[in-house]
């Protein structure tokens, strides 16, 4: 039985958090300063703490944000022809109207007791403390390593949910593949969500062997891949038998259009000189026509539901994002497993949309690595990523995967010892990773896999600019690695730079692109899941001030750091002031692992 003074806590909270949203979530009033083909110029009365990309809706038309400066926004849409100069615009922010419409679609659900048996049992194992149990069943896969099997038996015998725990490089998609081509062959349908589409789109890109009218793939088609395009529900329905029907149908209203036009054009010189009772037969057969068309369409619409309908029912596998798990096409089914990848980012207000469509769900992710990004509206407990809260409550349902594949042996010591207590092992294959010098140009490079830069002591400080942090100094010195690396052969693509800080980001990337570099540059939040050969860290703070207390927690956040040092196949280069830095203890214990004949000290070098 469901506490229900914890039922009553839980429901409360979801109920604030969705008041607060929606009063934070009202309409922005601006003006249009400029419409310059699809980028449009506004002036806002109030700045919108938005991230760029963010789905919008300006007076009832499409677009999303495409840079925001406090009160001056610049909004990208493909129909510029319904904006001009000095128009006043309401913007909404629509792609949250849609999250918590369906975060109250859920509570309602609950509220009302329409949720089955199975879905209040998952309730349950998340309010209060439900264990879970396994049934006994022979898995071997020579594919896998012990871990990895173990965690595949795990998933396929619960009787409710598993965790997985996947550090950098441990092979947590090739674990959750092997998972779903079991529940396939055992004909268990299947929810796969993720935080992310890229992360989706690396799962189903590895599903290959699966055919292909067995998977759907929901979500917007600009963000799907083109290697998992043949998964979504308009490339399935265009294969599918009926479609000839609808092509057949399109053609026929194509033709009657052409013949509509040619008739308008004939009856409007015929007008002229004909009486007023032919005009009105004439009106009366082009209603007709429109009805006609009409009809039509509603035929084409009737047939599309149709085909939709059958390829979700008869799907085995729906991939979706969490936010778009509630789609209206999958309102009515219910899965035997949901799996939900990265689940350590997705909070547990999120979580609960996917969760309750499920008799059986999977968590992987990495309590060690990047969180949810906390939601001033939402309680603790919501704001907790559901990954976190799970193996907490729960942590002998856990299979942790110990073994990486990714990065040489130094740089996973450095993650084993600070975040994993020395338990992650590297695979052989990955031990020796390293780059090769090929010529004299090796600018403060060597063939070590860790390299520390202390500006400690140089004219390398921070710009001063308001807010955030930017160092050109930094830029420059990443400029020279970067045109050391490269001719050292080392591929742009094989290359990444990772900052903290989003304004050195900017300023990089505009470094870079002056000498037409395209090597990726990006925060530590936009650079989880991703790996390089080589991976530069500039953490930019470098003044003869102290860090406040916000900057060290900040910088010294240990799930970024270990994802920041953890992106890195062969080579580390970290660019950083040790005499600031250090004064957090997280990260002087970072920059206290790296041997001191891995450093370089700049001041000597400058002097």
């Amino acid at each position: 039985m469901i506490n229900t003074i914890k039922y009553e806590k839980f429901v409360n909270q979801l109920k604030q958090f969705i008041e607060k949203e929606k009063l934070q979530n009202q309409s922005t009033l601006g003006k249009i300063l400029k419409v310059n083909n699809e980028i449009i110029d506004v002036s806002l009365k109030k700045p919108i703490k938005l991230p760029l990309n963010t789905h919008l809706e300006v007076n009832k038309i499409q677009c999303t944000l495409h840079k925001n400066n406090q009160k001056n926004i610049q909004l990208k849409t493909k129909h510029p022809q319904h904006f001009q100069k000095n128009q006043t615009i309401k913007i909404n922010n629509i792609q949250q109207d849609i999250i918590l419409s369906k975060i109250q679609q859920t509570l309602t659900n609950i509220e009302e007791n329409k949720i089955n048996q199975e879905n209040k049992e998952t309730l349950k194992t998340i309010i209060n403390q439900q264990k879970t149990t396994y049934t006994q069943k022979k898995y071997t896969n020579k594919k896998l390593n012990p871990k990895q099997e173990q965690a595949v038996k795990k998933a396929i015998t619960t009787e409710k949910f598993h965790i997985i725990k996947g550090p950098p490089g441990t092979g947590k998609t090739h674990t959750i593949t092997q998972i779903i081509r079991q529940l396939y062959q055992e004909q268990q349908t299947i929810l796969l969500t993720t935080h992310t589409h890229i992360a989706l789109d690396n799962i189903l890109e590895k599903l290959d062997d699966i055919p292909q009218q067995d998977i759907i793939r929901l979500g917007i088609n600009e963000k799907i891949a083109p290697t998992t395009q043949k998964y979504t529900l308009q490339k399935q329905l265009q294969q599918h038998p009926k479609y000839k029907q609808i092509q057949q149908l399109q053609q026929q209203s194509k033709t009657t259009i052409t013949h509509n036009n040619k008739q308008t054009l004939l009856s409007k010189l015929i007008n002229k000189i004909i009486n007023t009772e032919e005009i009105k037969i004439q009106q009366l057969q082009e209603k007709e026509k429109i009805e006609e068309q009409e009809k039509t369409r509603e035929q084409i619409e009737k047939i599309e539901s149709q085909i939709q309908e059958e390829l979700l029912d008869n799907a085995k596998i729906i991939a979706t994002t969490v936010i778009s798990s509630s789609n209206y096409l999958t309102r009515n089914i219910e899965f035997d497993y949901t799996i939900m990848d990265e689940s350590s980012q997705i909070p547990v207000y999120l979580a609960i949309i996917p969760l309750m469509k499920t008799d059986k769900f999977l968590l992987i992710g990495d309590d060690q690595q990047l969180q949810p990004i906390s939601n001033k509206n939402a309680s603790y407990f919501l704001n907790k990523s559901i990954f976190n809260l799970m193996i907490e409550k729960y942590p002998k349902n856990h299979t942790f995967l110990d073994t990486q594949y990714r990065m040489n042996e130094k740089i996973s010591q450095i993650a084993s010892k600070l975040y994993y207590n020395n338990k992650l092992k590297t695979h052989e294959s990955a031990k020796k990773k390293q780059i090769q010098l090929t010529n004299n140009n090796y600018y403060l490079l060597d063939n070590s896999t860790i390299t520390f830069i202390d500006t400690t002591n140089t004219t390398y400080n921070e710009d001063v600019i308001s807010g955030g942090c930017q160092n050109t100094h930094e830029t420059l010195l990443i400029l020279k690695i970067v045109e050391a690396l490269i001719d050292n052969q080392i591929r742009e693509d094989d290359i990444g730079i990772i900052t903290p800080y989003r304004k050195q980001k900017l300023n990089i990337q505009s470094h870079l692109r002056k000498h037409k570099y395209n090597i990726e540059t990006d925060t530590i939040y936009r650079f989880q899941g991703r790996e390089k050969d080589v991976i530069i860290i500039s953490f930019c703070k470098s003044s003869y001030k102290s860090l406040t207390t916000f900057q060290k927690k900040f910088l010294g956040n240990t799930n970024q750091l270990n994802v920041s040092i953890t992106r890195s196949r062969k080579k580390l280069i970290i660019i950083g002031d040790y005499s600031l830095l250090s004064t957090d203890e997280n990260l002087k214990a970072f920059l206290d692992s790296i041997s001191p004949l891995d450093m370089i000290y700049l001041e000597d070098i400058i002097r």
